[in-house]
């Protein structure tokens, strides 16, 4: 069945590199995150695994398609081998069989040539969680056609579970967060981002490249570090949310914008449009209890208790679906205990903090001081500003908490914040301790992590406020928040 004129339009205006000049509009900003460019570079190969973007809202998906698609244009590729469609404009979605459709007129009318002959064309879809039985169609065109395809959706949760049932082995997912500390001083402070050392990748750790990294960062200037640090305390406030600084929001209306982008747009339609929400109330209940805990241990049993208090109807298991809901869609994440059990339990805690601390402080309209502040109530919201960063490919991330002597109940209970293991079960415990002052019982739980499983541990990191220095005896780095948070 032919395309609607009404539909051709569309598609032509949203490939304007089709028309001389070949331009993309509107024109991407220059800066590219570092997802971004790797996502171009697995795309160049004629023929590879399903890129797949997964993100919450304005993250930064669409313009990184923009971004690759006018990095292609200049490294030769040609414009009829590249297209763009955009599904969450209704007119593209509710064409009949639209994702084919599109595809062969694409074909007949742009390309001018079989897809199997010359070079392999980039099919590039966005917010593909919008039409459905997507995952089915995509599996047909994969397994027909030789083509390089990226798909982005805003929720998640569809994305993942799409991939799961009908793409098992033919994608490569990748988590598009909200923008690190790092990435808003190279967007919106270059010049001071000049002075940085090169970033390096979380997965670096384990061979100590995080140390050559602080070695690095102390080097700067005492004024280049203030400014540094003055960045620091706004994102510590307003998260990573890049339309927050490329003055597209007034500043007065940070915490409004954020509200609306999280409670109106993604728990109050994006969530409740792809599962059965049978209570939107208690959603968004538990992801305002999360917001208020974040850092702490959460039991299900605890979360279900507070939401009947408040007069919600509420029980376990339903509690236990929103919360992967929650994280599916990448506002919170959840970290189960270290080492895993056999079986996992609802009533064991996990450890959950909100996935960007501004969308935190936005709902409660109340942030403290980064530097001023009481170090026991900052403790939580550090610890889930160090999380933003703990995160790579083939890393699992976990929290430890056991008994001194774990045949003996009556023993302390110590803790580590994060531990993050390789695939190869390596890993590295995380400990933040935000103060002024590090006492050797401030230590007592890494150090005990690091004893019992020194066969698979090759150091520990402390985030600290000003503490740096590597421990070689004990083989642990102390490394000021800041200067952990520009590492990466």
């Amino acid at each position: 069945m032919a395309l609607s004129a009404e539909a051709i339009t569309v598609l032509r205006d949203l490939n304007s590199w089709w028309e001389s000049p070949r331009v993309v509009r509107p024109t991407p900003p220059g800066y590219r995150r570092p997802l971004i460019r790797e996502m171009a570079h697995r795309l160049r190969p004629a023929k590879g695994l399903i890129e797949v973007v997964r993100g919450p809202r304005q993250v930064g998906k669409t313009t990184g398609l923009y971004q690759i698609i006018e990095d292609f244009l200049r490294t030769g590729v040609a414009a009829t081998d590249i297209i763009f469609v955009r599904f969450d404009l209704e007119i593209l979605r509710e064409e009949p069989a639209a994702l084919r459709n599109t595809l062969r007129w694409y074909v007949d009318n742009i390309r001018m040539r079989p897809l199997d002959k010359g070079p392999n064309s980039c099919f590039l879809l966005d917010e593909i969680h919008k039409l459905r039985h997507w995952h089915e169609e995509i599996k047909h065109i994969g397994d027909t056609f030789p083509m390089r395809m990226l798909l982005t959706g805003s929720s998640s949760v569809l994305v993942a579970r799409g991939g799961r049932e009908s793409l098992a082995g033919r994608v490569f997912t990748t988590e598009l967060p909200p923008f690190s500390f790092r990435e808003v001083l190279d967007c919106w402070h270059p010049k001071l981002a000049a002075s940085l050392p090169p970033a390096i990748r979380f997965g670096n750790i384990f061979e100590g490249a995080l140390d050559n990294s602080r070695r690095g960062l102390e080097a700067l200037r005492a004024q280049q570090k203030l400014a540094m640090r003055r960045v620091l305390a706004r994102y510590f406030t307003r998260g990573g949310y890049p339309r927050l600084y490329s003055g597209e929001v007034d500043d007065d209306r940070w915490a409004d914008y954020l509200t609306q982008t999280v409670f109106e747009n993604v728990l109050g339609a994006d969530i409740p449009d792809l599962f059965p929400v049978k209570s939107p109330g208690l959603l968004r209940f538990i992801y305002l209890q999360v917001a208020r805990l974040t850092g702490q241990e959460i039991k299900q049993n605890q979360l279900t208790d507070m939401a009947i208090k408040t007069g919600l109807s509420a029980n376990q298991p339903t509690v236990g679906q929103y919360l992967h809901y929650l994280a599916d869609a990448l506002l919170i994440r959840e970290f189960r205990r270290y080492p895993l059990a056999k079986k996992s339990s609802a009533r064991v805690p996990a450890k959950i903090t909100v996935s960007d601390l501004g969308v935190r402080n936005a709902v409660f309209r109340t942030t403290p001081s980064l530097w001023e502040s009481d170090p026991t109530v900052l403790g939580p919201l550090v610890e889930t500003l160090v999380q933003s960063v703990v995160r790579d490919h083939n890393l699992q991330v976990h929290f430890f908490r056991d008994y001194e002597d774990p045949k003996n109940r009556r023993s302390p209970v110590r803790e580590v914040d994060f531990i993050a293991e390789r695939a190869d079960g390596t890993v590295v415990p995380i400990e933040v301790k935000f103060r002024k002052r590090i006492d050797e019982g401030d230590l007592v739980g890494i150090r005990l992590f690091m004893d019992r499983f020194r066969d698979r541990c090759p150091l520990g990191i402390v985030v600290t406020r000003e503490l740096s220095e590597w421990d070689h005896k004990r083989r642990v780095l102390f490394i000021p928040l800041q200067i952990f948070l520009l590492a990466f």
